[in-house]
């Protein structure tokens, strides 16, 4: 398993579970039972500890730790990233007319959410594109 493959795993099992805890706590919060903040700081600290591993990993080592392939990897995920991100960006400015009406009113302090909302969705499909893409096929990366 080369370096991008630990780094997209990492962040992968981290976001997946943080958006598991934050689901929870969101029927908790719907249901008016237990306490929704403890999920809340739950998801992210998941989210947190695989951005950390994530980081913590060590580049690859060797003559070539990179080759054509690896590369054509990497812009298939950054264009997965880019289609996830203008998708969320799409539906995040629709959802608000769907739900509340053309006459409806979001406060602004809610508007930087959407700039993070859009980041998680990059890294998050930039993660799993790259994992499809070296799952195909044999024993790559090694």
């Amino acid at each position: 398993m080369n370096c991008q493959q630990k780094r997209s795993w990492a962040l992968v099992v981290g976001m997946s579970l943080a958006l598991l805890l934050v689901s929870v706590a969101g029927i908790l919060h719907l249901l008016d039972i237990g306490w929704p903040r403890v999920f809340i700081y739950a998801a992210a600290v998941a989210q947190g500890t695989g951005v950390v591993v994530a980081l913590r990993v060590k580049p690859d080592k060797g003559l070539v730790t990179m080759d054509e392939r690896d590369k054509e990897i990497e812009r298939s995920a950054y264009l997965a990233g880019f289609g996830a991100v203008y998708l969320f960006v799409i539906l995040a400015s629709f959802a608000p007319i769907a739900i509340l009406g053309e006459d409806g009113v979001i406060p602004a302090k809610y508007m930087p959410g959407l700039l993070v909302g859009a980041g998680l969705c990059q890294a998050y499909a930039m993660a799993i594109a790259t994992l499809l893409k070296y799952g195909r096929g044999g024993d790559h990366g090694e």
